[in-house]
């Protein structure tokens, strides 16, 4: 099931009330209908009855197109309900939002990871004030072998280093949380090499700004699940908390 639904580049809620029957296992998918890989959303759930979806979009395309497919690949006993444009909360109460290296960067990286999909690899990316630099890769390489991470960034000179093969399988705000990271360590830690803090400073700006939490959650899972150790049992740990603390669907 395929619904175009308009939002006209407005930053919202997304509520979206499916039915389904005896837990069906479903898919939402919401992306850009005129963007090739710019999912918005790409979660998974039972339903029996009625389940409502929040969507939380703060950048949004002119056409939402709304996916919803049946995970057990029998195509009935589910469908969308209904379909309603929300606020969108944000908080950009906290210090770190009053920094103009901040917002300059947030506005980079927003625009580079809405457009991941469609960019070039093998090339380099640069903020408008020339401040920051992502050099965009098919893979992130040391010695030849691939390294297992989605991005990293030079403790020298703060360049950005980007997988694309990893954005291609992300959504938009799951790269935000991942470019959020990186860019804290450089520029936000009070100790750059520390990993739960860059956890902490990159999320207290990607929830700030309204991203929702599902998406952060899974791919730091995605992250810790492909480079297993003491260190990134500690950063889930951490980040376990900081969600509770903050929790926003």
């Amino acid at each position: 099931m395929v619904v175009e639904y308009p939002l006209y580049g407005e930053s919202c809620t997304l509520a979206v009330t499916v039915w389904g029957e005896n837990n069906k296992s479903i898919r939402l998918i919401v992306e850009d209908a005129e963007a090739p890989e710019t999912m918005l959303t790409n979660r998974t759930g039972s339903v029996s009855g009625l389940k409502t979806y929040y969507v939380r979009i703060p950048i949004a395309p002119d056409i939402a197109l709304i996916e919803l497919l049946p995970e057990d690949g029998r195509d009935s006993g589910y469908g969308i309900e209904d379909i309603e444009v929300m606020t969108l909360n944000t908080d950009y109460s906290h210090n770190h939002f009053k920094s103009s290296e901040v917002q300059s960067f947030v506005n980079f990286a927003e625009e580079f990871c809405y457009n991941a999909g469609s960019y070039a690899a093998n090339a380099m990316y640069h903020s408008d004030d020339e401040v920051f630099t992502i050099k965009y890769l098919e893979n992130i390489k040391d010695g030849g072998q691939i390294v297992a991470t989605p991005a990293r960034i030079s403790q020298s000179d703060g360049l950005i280093e980007v997988s694309k093969a990893d954005f291609l399988r992300y959504t938009v705000p799951m790269r935000m949380a991942i470019m959020l990271h990186e860019f804290a360590h450089f520029y936000v830690n009070e100790r750059m090499e520390d990993e739960v803090e860059a956890d902490r400073n990159g999320l207290i700006l990607y929830l700030g700004m309204g991203y929702p939490r599902i998406d952060a959650y899974n791919v730091f899972l995605d992250v810790f699940e492909n480079s297993p150790s003491e260190l990134n049992m500690e950063r889930y740990q951490a980040l376990n908390k900081l969600f509770k603390q903050n929790y926003n669907g």
